[in-house]
């Protein structure tokens, strides 16, 4: 019997034109999702660190979670592409034990009818179905053909650890409970935790939930403050506020402004 893991977490897509010479900056504030383009009409240039990546029309580019880059879109006179936002199930397949770099996948024509699907207005719940499974056909056809480099894996009980903190980013969580989840002592899960993933329970968690906070700030840009503090769990939204800053770099109304839907 074949068995298989359904990573995704979140989606979504949407159309975009943009005039020439226009730019999106995410250095000071990368997106908290992986990113995947087409480029249908005009081109542009990725600039991570000392890396450009042209990308023209027929192409894709694709965006990791967390990158810092800026963009720089050129068309006579505008550009057009058509652009997904998703979040996978840490160290689950595709992304798996593998890195991958912001790059471009050329040749790609034959996915545009899938992108086009992903952004069609769905009539009910099994057209979103479908939209699913575009998607997963257009990742199947990309990450083969995508340059990666292996990175470390942590063992299978920290694996269990994180993907319960992802689940349960907005509830509180005890060093007890995740011990417990993993049948070890508090003490030495605590210690084997930060060794394998370089910052403690609690930092991780802080980061898994501002993540969520920069995903919900991205996506509804009136909701008040004190609304998304409640919803991601805290008591307090000056608490809330402090963990953003810390995290990010900047304060909520801050990140706010800053960042935008492109891509």
């Amino acid at each position: 019997m074949s068995k298989y893991s359904v990573p995704l977490t979140y989606l979504s897509a949407n159309r975009f034109e943009t005039l020439h010479n226009a730019r999106n900056n995410y250095l000071d504030a990368p997106r908290p999702l992986y990113s995947v383009a087409y480029i249908k009409q005009g081109c542009a240039d990725f600039i991570c660190g000392d890396r450009c990546v042209e990308v023209r029309a027929g192409d894709v580019i694709f965006v990791p979670k967390g990158c810092r880059y800026h963009s720089l879109w050129k068309g006579s006179p505008q550009t057009e592409f058509l652009s997904c936002h998703f979040d996978l199930i840490p160290f689950g397949e595709p992304i798996g034990s593998r890195n991958y770099p912001l790059q471009k996948i050329e040749n790609c024509e034959a996915l545009l009818p899938a992108f086009e699907n992903l952004i069609a207005e769905k009539q009910n719940q099994f057209d979103s179905l479908r939209t699913v499974g575009d998607f997963f056909a257009i990742l199947a056809d990309l990450f083969p053909r995508m340059e990666y480099d292996a990175v470390f894996t942590p063992n299978e009980r920290m694996i269990r650890a994180v993907r319960y903190l992802e689940a349960h980013y907005n509830s509180p969580v005890s060093i007890s409970e995740l011990a417990s989840l993993c049948h070890v002592s508090p003490s030495y899960f605590h210690e084997c935790f930060k060794k394998e993933m370089g910052v403690s329970p609690i930092e991780y968690k802080n980061k898994i939930t501002i993540r969520h906070a920069e995903r919900i700030l991205l996506e509804h840009k009136e909701m008040p403050i004190e609304e998304l503090s409640e919803r991601l769990g805290f008591e307090s939204s000056i608490y809330f506020r402090r963990l953003f800053k810390t995290v990010t770099g900047k304060t909520p109304r801050e990140y706010r402004k800053t960042v935008n839907e492109g891509i």
